[in-house]
């Protein structure tokens, strides 16, 4: 057990409530198990979050603060020329992909409470502007709906991110541990974001 006082106890419930919860539901995770999977004592979620309910939230603040800055800072600006444009967009598959899996099992417990994560409709409605700066641009055709392209980005993202035990044990291939899978998926999933299938 570790002193109530320690930070390190906090961040290891922290991660001990989203693995657990994710798992389990809310309801399913008690706080005793909770607890002895973080190796603290029993009372030290009441003390750090005043309840279990309180645990969620500060699991679901997590996602909600700062998941998506780095790819947040790519689209900040406008592109400056196609190139620009294409190297954002393959760079924001990539860094967006690597958020959802550093936050896999906070992401889990926001999907499993249908809690609210104002992180997700932020970065989309971001994103979607950057797209419509693009068309102004002439980088993006001007009847591609924005606010759908953007859902079909993060959907892509979030059932890949989702689904990788279930794709590991079937097919063999790991989102999650194989870069060259990793680097693999991107790079598809990029091709037919910004071209299609047909000819």
């Amino acid at each position: 057990m570790t002193d109530a006082t320690n930070e390190p106890a906090r961040r290891r419930l922290l991660a001990s409530g989203a693995k657990l919860i994710a798992e389990k539901g809310f309801d399913g995770a008690s706080v005793r198990e909770i607890c002895t999977e973080a190796g603290t004592s029993i009372n030290m979620i009441h003390h750090y979050f005043g309840s279990k309910q309180g645990l969620l939230d500060a699991i679901v603040d997590q996602f909600s603060s700062g998941v998506f800055a780095i790819p947040l800072r790519l689209i900040e600006q406008d592109p400056r020329n196609s190139e620009d444009f294409l190297t954002r967009m393959e760079l924001l598959f990539e860094t967006t992909l690597d958020a959802y899996i550093e936050h896999r099992a906070v992401f889990l417990v926001v999907i499993r409470e249908q809690a609210d994560a104002e992180a997700l409709p932020h970065f989309m409605a971001k994103f979607a502007a950057f797209l419509e700066r693009a068309k102004h641009h002439g980088l993006v055709r001007p009847e591609v709906d924005s606010q759908m392209i953007t859902g079909f980005f993060l959907d892509r993202i979030l059932n890949q991110v989702q689904l990788a035990p279930w794709i590991k044990r079937n097919y063999g291939t790991d989102l999650l541990t194989d870069p060259e899978y990793k680097r693999r998926w991107t790079k598809s999933n990029l091709d037919v974001f910004l071209n299609g299938i047909t000819t």
